[in-house]
């Protein structure tokens, strides 16, 4: 901060400046609003002949004008626009990307004729006022502090952090503050999304996926001549255009899809299936850190990203995954088959994967046990699922499971039949298993009743590589259902699955090397490792040996 703060009118909620912050239900308000102002003093200045000069010399023939132009003309009216301000308004040229985001506020994308020039200096002369009051310590720069007091006066309250990258999104220069010509970008892109939201929300306090989505499919019809004319400029810092959404970013139009809603619903949301205004603020926030990154890393300019992009884009996010995990997440997103992953589908692997690196704290550089795992997964959001208009969590895993999951996921140590713990690396791999299983899982549950019946379990295994006689498949399920209800939960699954590919494992190993017994320890371990591909699904096997692959599976596995 510059100086000491002093009393601004921007605290006055009443101010005739900020209008009626309350008027129709708009989230136009405070800095935000459309100020009324007096029909005369507005037709005053659509024929202030500062205005009227600066278009004749720079409109040119035409009558247009154009981008060039434009930075000329506004240094020319600067006087005007400075006029009742403490400090100058416009203390170095406006930048290339400002006169871009007004020529497509205000242009015909060629440029502005006459009607539209005034109209942009009536904008600008209402805007002077606004940065007037938000600059409280009169500095000439919006500082972050002064920024989050102006979004909270004006209705939009959301987390300093949030806030604090709001104003680095538009602090072109570095210096800790928002000059006039960068607080003008910001106004304008804000300007767009708060429109979108009272257009389709009319009125109401918060959305649901299908209005989201329209939501979202508005900012980028409305910001497509920005993104347009951004775009055609070879002088603009291609970081500028990176976070900008509009309908032709990445060529042919891709609207977003309701899964992608959804999910991003479930990321803030916190727990419900809608999204309040200060939730949509906040998501908002994100998905311009998610363009900007997926621009970044979408080196060949094609709007997809391959997998060694993809790879990138975990390194740069700070989860370093082995290349076999990034190629398994990836395709489950890949959700047309393309071969990679688009805006739309890196957006909702982003939503979800994103909580993995903050989890990394849990691990400290070491491992978990299955009761440290099972207090875990509940809050896994990439395991939240949408069904029936609800926000569905997995029910708690019982502490069997995580240890058949450690055990599967982890590493023996010396002396262990199984393992007891896992590292951060490892969870990744499990949580993309459960995540892969409770996906086919669903598929299957076609009454969303949260339980198979035994005809579907079989349909289940088969989705894992296990083909199984109906004998087998009843003799499994009958071990499994204890309750006898001929139903499994999905933690109840997760166990004859896990069970059950063990065993499968264990058989392909005698397949392929009859002379071992599969004993389950570090010299032939069975749990967790990828076995060789299996032979012809056939073994001979003596007694000892028979017995030696049943009692390989641990019967208890808190030993």
């Amino acid at each position: 901060m510059h100086g000491s703060p002093v009393a601004s009118p921007v605290g006055n909620l009443g101010s005739p400046t900020f209008g009626n912050l309350m008027e129709g239900g708009s989230k136009k308000r405070g800095m935000f609003s459309d100020a009324s102002q007096d029909p005369a003093a507005k037709q005053a200045r659509m024929q202030n002949p500062e205005f009227l000069a600066a278009f004749q010399q720079f409109g040119g023939s035409a009558g247009v004008i154009n981008l060039q132009g434009l930075a000329h003309a506004l240094h020319m009216v600067k006087g005007s626009a400075e006029a009742g301000t403490q400090h100058g308004l416009m203390n170095r040229p406006f930048q290339l990307s400002t006169c871009c985001w007004l020529i497509g506020r205000f242009g015909n994308g060629n440029g502005l004729n006459l009607q539209q020039w005034c109209e942009l200096m009536d904008y600008l002369s209402n805007l002077k006022i606004m940065f007037s009051q938000v600059d409280t310590d009169h500095s000439g720069a919006i500082e972050f502090g002064e920024l989050h007091r102006a979004f909270e006066l004006s209705g939009v309250h959301m987390d300093p952090n949030v806030l604090l990258q709001v104003g680095k999104d538009y602090d072109s220069n570095g210096d800790g503050g928002l000059e006039f010509d960068e607080f003008i970008q910001l106004r304008l892109e804000w300007d767009y999304y708060l429109s979108a939201w009272d257009l389709k929300t009319r009125g109401a306090a918060h959305i649901a996926p299908q209005q989201l989505l329209e939501v979202m499919e508005e900012i980028k019809r409305s910001l497509e001549p920005m993104g347009t004319i951004l775009s055609q400029q070879a002088n603009i810092p291609v970081m500028t255009t990176h976070g900008i959404f509009h309908s032709g970013m990445f060529g042919a139009h891709r609207p977003f899809q309701i899964s992608t809603c959804e999910r991003l619903i479930i990321r803030f949301g916190q727990g419900n299936l809608y999204l309040t205004f200060e939730q949509f603020c906040s998501m908002m926030v994100f998905m311009k850190e998610m363009k900007t990154s997926f621009s970044s890393l979408d080196n060949n300019r094609t709007g997809s990203l391959d997998l060694q992009e993809l790879h990138t884009a975990f390194t740069r996010a700070g989860m370093s995954m082995p290349p076999e995990l990034v190629l398994q997440i990836g395709r489950h997103f890949d959700s047309d088959n393309s071969g990679g992953i688009e805006f739309d589908e890196f957006v909702q692997m982003a939503t979800e994967w994103q909580q993995m690196f903050s989890m990394q704290s849990q691990f400290n550089g070491s491992t978990i046990t299955a009761e440290q795992l099972r207090s875990l997964m509940g809050g896994v959001r990439v395991l939240y699922r949408v069904i029936n208009g609800t926000v569905q969590t997995l029910r708690p895993f019982s502490l069997n499971t995580c240890r058949w999951l450690v055990a599967k996921f982890g590493t023996c140590m010396p002396g262990e039949r199984y393992a007891r713990r896992l590292n951060h690396t490892q969870f990744l791999y499990l949580v993309q298993y459960v995540r892969e299983c409770n996906y086919t899982f669903m598929q299957c549950d076609q009454c969303r009743s949260g339980a198979l019946d035994f005809q579907h379990v079989g349909m289940v295994l088969a989705a894992f590589g296990l083909n199984l006689s109906a004998q087998a498949i009843e003799n499994i399920l009958v071990s499994f259902d204890e309750d006898n209800s001929r139903q499994l939960t999905f933690d109840e699954f997760l166990q004859l699955l896990l069970e059950v590919q063990l065993y499968d494992q264990c058989f392909t190993a005698q397949e392929r090397h009859p002379g071992i017994l599969t004993p389950l320890n570090t010299l032939n371990p069975v749990m967790g490792q990828q076995m060789v591909q299996p032979g012809q699904g056939m073994v001979t096997l003596d007694r000892s040996t028979f017995l030696s692959m049943v009692f390989a599976v641990p019967r208890n596995l808190n030993e």
